[in-house]
């Protein structure tokens, strides 16, 4: 392939006509930026008449569901009006501490749960006292079966169980137990 070397001055002018004449073309910038423009003047007049829309819908079922201040009767002196459920909480440590005193007075105390089917509640440190002297209820071993994914008695439950109980099973496992 042979190039050809001109070694004549350079004008500053290509003999491709493959770049841009112009950095930018623009009646496009300018139809793209109107456009633009009209579609969020649009949008805005759109959102603007239905909240109109909707807020006025909204005032005129409020108006009817809820009666004027003016129809409720009056408070008597000392008397509160609250607002409807759910109410925020005005002291939640208070409240907190209030539940907490609540809590620690049954846990402490003697009392009925169910009066007629005489079911009382004692104080927790006195129930705890009571399994450690009586211990808890055990099943009586032919009563019921099993619970689903209760090990079979004498069954390997522990990884650790396996190991050993293979260990014992070889040459030095037996060996070991024989010095013991």
């Amino acid at each position: 392939m042979a190039h050809k070397h001109r070694h004549e001055a350079d004008d500053g002018k290509s003999e491709s006509a493959a770049y841009e004449t112009r950095d930018i073309k623009l009646r496009p910038l300018v139809v793209f930026t109107a456009g633009l423009a009209v579609v969020g003047i649009v949008t805005y007049l759109v959102v603007f008449v239905m909240l109109r829309l909707f807020g006025g819908q909204a005032a005129r079922e409020d108006a009817q569901v809820a009666p004027s201040s003016v129809s409720r009767p009056a408070l008597a002196p000392g008397e509160e009006r609250l607002p409807p459920e759910p109410r925020i909480q005005a002291a939640p440590a208070a409240d907190m501490s209030a539940l907490r005193r609540e809590e620690d007075a049954i846990l402490t105390t003697y009392g009925w749960v169910d009066r007629q089917a005489g079911v009382v509640r004692i104080p927790i440190d006195v129930a705890m006292q009571q399994v450690l002297a009586e211990g808890f209820p055990v099943r009586q071993p032919d009563s019921a079966p099993p619970a689903a994914g209760t090990p079979a008695p004498g069954a390997l439950t522990t990884p650790q169980e396996r190991v050993l109980k293979t260990h014992a099973e070889t040459p030095q496992g037996e060996m070991k137990k024989a010095e013991k």
